[in-house]
């Protein structure tokens, strides 16, 4: 025992210090009894002339549901409370998080899609700049006949690697570049417009088709039926689209009545011009719907650029400057629209045909129905009259557009893959009969 004033030893049977004099307050516990461990010869520091730490409690918080409190016992037995505060709340972020989720289930659902499964932008772009050699571009250009169409088993089933589409695109940007340079700067280059306008009209629908080109990855479709089907799919359409136009029910909706006549027209022309059975998967449907919206939108643009440059301004210059407007608008928003609609609108009816051939009962199937309603939807928003601040209503229809297409790829790649699984179990079949001993029974 020990003095509390100065920290002398007291011996037990003592009742004042002998060094100070001070009373010795005798305060043992009940629960715990004296024993030999507790005796020790070296004293312990004084401790009564250290000032005790005054802890000040934290003010808590009133919670709806306040989190557990943590307990720090104080030196001289005094328990601290302390309460965590917890992170700063953000009440619409997980709104938000459940609305896009939301909204992702209900496209998926519509077009009858899964979520995508390693898709990476940066990966997919990854060829775009590597250098190749004249042979190497001809050789991927040769595709798609009966000697050139590779077999089954060695198509890539992964996501494809498109780079050719960037080459279409430089070398007719460049070509309307220099062509636009020199009418602006040049007296009597008048001769040029006509090369200009188309030019600037075809360019990024071109760089278009030549995407999905790379994104067929059977590589059963040559180029020679792309550009058949982009010129006869373009004419084809666009009358459709005009005789639409002229139903009395139709024509007067106004601009709404666009998604409906124009996805209409698209689907028809696809049909019309691609009617065998040769061509099955969903990426040749992907296909044949880009290259006809591709096409429909360059012959679109050309128009436009043609009526907008003769009806502005009474001189040539200003008629210039206008028609080079609308080839600017247009050739930035030409992929985000026709082209990914009509490539939507092809591959859910592909999805519904497959190698059957076609049969307008097709065209009930609800499958297609709801996948169909996507383009028609986005198409109809895209040109209503109620446009949302910052091109809005463009920028959401491109986004779910394009969200769609790679869903579809994502489905096409996998009914390869599934494709290609079947023939090898077919083969392994083959194999397994023709090693049987002549006259042995197969066990299965």
């Amino acid at each position: 025992m020990y003095c509390i004033q100065c920290g002398s030893a007291v011996p037990p049977q003592n009742k004042f210090c002998i060094n100070c004099g001070t009373p010795v307050q005798r305060t043992e516990p009940a629960s715990l009894a004296p024993g030999p461990e507790f005796v020790s010869s070296i004293a312990p520091p004084a401790v009564a002339n250290i000032p005790q730490p005054v802890v000040q409690p934290v003010p808590q918080p009133v919670y709806a549901q306040p989190p557990a409190p943590a307990v720090w016992v104080q030196p001289g037995g005094q328990p601290v409370y302390y309460v965590a505060a917890p992170a700063q709340a953000q009440p619409h972020a997980g709104h938000q998080l459940n609305l896009l989720h939301g909204l992702q289930a209900k496209i998926q659902g519509l077009a009858s899609t899964e979520s995508l499964e390693g898709f990476s932008l940066k990966q997919m772009f990854s060829e775009v700049f590597r250098k190749r050699s004249e042979d190497e571009i001809e050789d991927y250009l040769l595709v798609g006949t009966s000697k050139t169409t590779p077999p089954i088993d060695v198509v890539q089933t992964g996501w494809p690697k498109p780079w050719l589409f960037f080459r279409v695109l430089a070398v007719l940007a460049v070509t309307y570049t220099v062509f636009t340079v020199t009418l602006l700067h040049l007296p009597d280059a008048g001769n040029l417009i006509p090369a200009v306008m188309f030019v600037g009209a075809f360019a990024v629908p071109l760089a278009c088709m030549a995407f999905f080109f790379e994104m067929n990855s059977p590589r059963n479709v040559s180029v020679h039926r792309l550009v058949t089907l982009f010129l006869y799919g373009a004419v084809v359409s666009l009358i459709f689209a005009l005789i639409g136009y002229q139903m009395p029910i139709l024509g007067s909706m106004g601009a709404m009545t666009a998604g409906i006549v124009e996805e209409v027209a698209k689907l028809l022309t696809v049909i019309v011009v691609i009617r065998g059975v040769k061509y099955k998967y969903i990426l040749n449907g992907l296909l044949f719907g880009a290259t006809v919206g591709a096409g429909f939108a360059a012959f679109e643009t050309a128009g436009y650029a043609l009526n907008k440059g003769l009806l502005t301004g009474h001189d040539l210059s200003s008629g210039v400057v206008a028609m080079l407007q609308v080839l600017s608008i247009r050739a930035f928003l030409t992929p985000w629209g026709h082209v990914a609609w009509t490539a939507i609108a092809a591959a859910a009816l592909w999805r519904v045909k497959g190698a059957r051939p076609f049969q307008p009962a097709m065209l009930l199937d609800r499958r297609f129905l709801k996948a169909f309603m996507i383009p028609v939807v986005l198409h109809t928003f895209w040109d209503c009259p109620w446009q949302l601040p910052f091109e809005g209503n463009a920028i959401i229809s491109a986004v779910v557009s394009w969200y769609v297409v790679f869903g579809l790829v994502q489905q096409g790649l996998r009914q390869v893959k599934e494709e290609q699984m079947a023939h090898l179990q077919q083969t392994l079949q083959r194999v397994e009969t023709s090693m049987q001993p002549a006259g042995s029974v197969a066990i299965s």
